[in-house]
């Protein structure tokens, strides 16, 4: 969670530079590019960190259920 921040801040701060160099620009698309590909790169890096989050999750939620079964079986003999 606090690196998504760190990232977003990151992104934000890089975009508004592009934007304003934007501003000052002869060609402008450029900076457009950068501007909006940043946020792209943003978007994929945390949509793959929350994925991974939540893969690890499952794996050890059925961990745990496993675990829990085994003991439940060693308590009945």
């Amino acid at each position: 969670m606090k690196k998504n921040v760190i990232l977003f801040l990151t992104c934000s701060v890089i975009s508004t530079f592009a934007m304003f160099g934007a501003l000052a620009a002869k060609n402008p698309f450029p900076c457009f590019g950068v501007a909006f590909g940043i946020w792209a790169l943003f978007f994929w890096i945390a949509s793959r960190r929350n994925k991974r989050e939540a893969q690890r999750r499952f794996h050890e939620r059925m961990f745990n259920e496993y675990m829990r079964s085994k003991m439940r079986g060693q308590i009945r003999r």
